[in-house]
């Protein structure tokens, strides 16, 4: 049994391409990167995508203030209650073997912190440096020029003449309520794209196709785009490099640089995914890499909610046997934040797609203030982008 794909692509806004353009120059440098700070607040004269709610001032949370917050989200909202909106049941079980069945929404945190750090770097607060009517003062909301809020770059529902379900306020102004909020896209995700594996939520390998889709069921995100070098490995945030969404989102889990527990996540077979914009059921993946499939290595449970184990053990090089996964320690790995409002990775996140729920994560991120916009650069000429966890929206 699958999960069917029903998301609806839309059309990037043109407009996009100038503002990414521009945000590129800015982030030159890694300092440059680790110092811009978007806000496109309502009552700027610079914004021109009608952004709805005004920049709150607040201190980010500290790396290890957002531990604790990832942890809960991680849970979904039968441990949130009113600390975030509702999000619907999602799916477990693909007949391998298991039946396919309704369960509370849960996701891994070490997924939701990879996904956080690609687009804000960890920062629902910041000291603004653009547009220029708002550069200095406080820390206050993160806005993405299309009016993506906050650490989970919300940007369904958060427009001038938009009426969401949830608090377009608390998504402004609470980290806790924002994250959460993101979460509602990546459900719908995973509810609206087909079984990675046996489809369990609490195996953070079979998000693979709900990340892809969070960023945008685009060919732009296909791992197979002839536009990648088809020898990469496992990206690393230490050295860069163009990669899909979801290899960047991975990477981070492996390569966290200190701020959590790595996890050297297996990759689908790249050859089960096809050259379309959507991938068709995958089997449970196993390849070392996004292009090694000789090398394999075990799926993994996620570290919290107290399932803290590691997968079954992979064939090593050569067809010898590879050592079973070692199990993650208890509890979450922190990530970028730091106190003051800074935190992230260095290297820019992805832009943003649409589904029928929206999406949430804006093009923000980079670290401690890098922004989305580069990335969008670099994916723009691989494939049509499409707007709407903006990953996390609606």
């Amino acid at each position: 049994m699958i999960r069917r794909t029903v998301i609806r692509r839309t059309v990037i806004r043109r407009a996009a391409t100038a503002a990414a353009a521009a945000s590129l120059t800015l982030l030159g440098s890694s300092s440059a990167r680790a110092q811009f700070c978007p806000c496109y607040t309502a009552s700027s004269p610079n914004n021109t995508h009608d952004c709805a709610i005004e920049a709150v001032a607040g201190t980010n949370p500290t790396n290890a203030e957002w531990q604790p917050i990832f942890d809960l989200v991680s849970q979904g909202p039968a441990a949130w209650g009113n600390a975030g909106p509702s999000v619907d049941d999602i799916g477990q079980g693909c007949g391998k073997p298991e039946t396919y069945h309704e369960v509370a929404a849960r996701f891994p945190c070490e997924l939701l912190k990879g996904i956080a750090t690609v687009e804000s770097g960890w920062r629902q607060f910041c000291v603004p440096t653009t547009p220029s009517d708002q550069v200095g003062g406080p820390e206050r909301t993160i806005i993405s020029f299309d009016c993506g809020y906050g650490i989970g770059q919300v940007t369904s529902g958060m427009h001038v003449g938009e009426t969401p379900s949830f608090d377009r306020e608390r998504v402004a102004s609470d980290p806790t309520y924002n994250l959460a909020t993101g979460t509602r896209i990546l459900a719908s995700k995973w509810r609206y794209t087909q079984c990675v594996g046996d489809n369990q939520p609490v195996i953070i390998e079979h998000w693979y196709t709900a990340t892809w889709a969070y960023n945008g069921l685009a060919y732009s995100n296909n791992p197979n785009n002839p536009s990648y070098d088809p020898n990469r490995g496992v990206y690393d945030p230490n050295v860069g490099g163009s990669v899909p969404y979801q290899e960047k989102v991975f990477g981070w889990m492996e390569h966290p640089q200190g701020k959590w527990e790595p996890t050297a996540l297996a990759y689908p077979n790249p050859g089960e995914i096809g050259n379309g914009t959507s991938p068709p059921e995958l089997s449970e993946p196993s390849c070392a890499s996004p292009t090694d499939c000789v090398n394999t290595r075990p799926t993994h449970e996620t570290s919290c909610n107290g399932s803290g184990a590691g997968g079954s053990g992979g064939a090593g090089p050569g067809g010898e046997a590879g050592a079973g996964g070692a199990g993650a320690s208890s509890g979450d790995g922190g990530a970028g934040a730091t106190s003051g409002g800074g935190g992230g990775p260095t290297t820019a996140p992805g832009g943003i797609a649409g589904d029928d729920e929206g999406c949430s994560c804006r093009l923000a991120g980079g670290d401690r203030g890098a922004g989305p916009w580069p990335l969008l650069v670099l994916l723009l000429p691989l494939g049509a982008r499409s707007t709407g966890w903006r990953r996390f929206s609606q």
